[in-house]
């Protein structure tokens, strides 16, 4: 029997921005299918400035910033004090492989570590903190 209160680990895995943003959790995830698919509604892909992140995989043709040899840069999305969650989602997609990261974000999200805007993620001291909670999931 198929537990349907969770996404699938494929639909996870496949809904990661080029960010490393893990779009099937997002906000937004009712009204957009992620910033690397047709039904894209992401406001900073959208907007008049663009995504950074997005231009540059798509320039190198890399499915995303953790197969960039100098990622995470500092632009844009990593710009320093804008969001340390997704430098550390890089920095262990990296490491890990994405596989990992969406693995480790799902199975925390059924243990309680909610993954979005403003959540347990969010507001962390490091990028080691970030860190050290999507490995929570490996003791789980």
């Amino acid at each position: 029997m198929q537990d349907d209160t969770y996404p699938s680990l494929d639909k996870v895995i496949n809904n990661i921005g080029y960010c490393g943003l893990i779009c099937t959790f997002c906000h937004r995830a009712s009204e957009c299918t992620g910033c690397s698919t047709e039904g894209n509604t992401c406001e900073r892909r959208l907007s008049a400035s663009g995504c950074f992140q997005y231009e540059c995989c798509k320039e190198k043709g890399i499915r995303g910033c953790w197969e960039c040899e100098i990622a995470p840069c500092d632009k844009d999305m990593f710009s320093p004090g804008h969001d340390l969650r997704l430098r550390a989602f890089i920095r262990f997609a990296k490491e890990h492989g994405i596989e990992k990261l969406a693995e480790c974000v799902l199975i925390n999200q059924k243990n309680g570590i909610l993954y979005g805007y403003k959540k347990d993620y969010d507001n962390l001291a490091s990028e080691e903190a970030v860190i050290a909670m999507l490995l929570k999931a490996t003791l789980a």
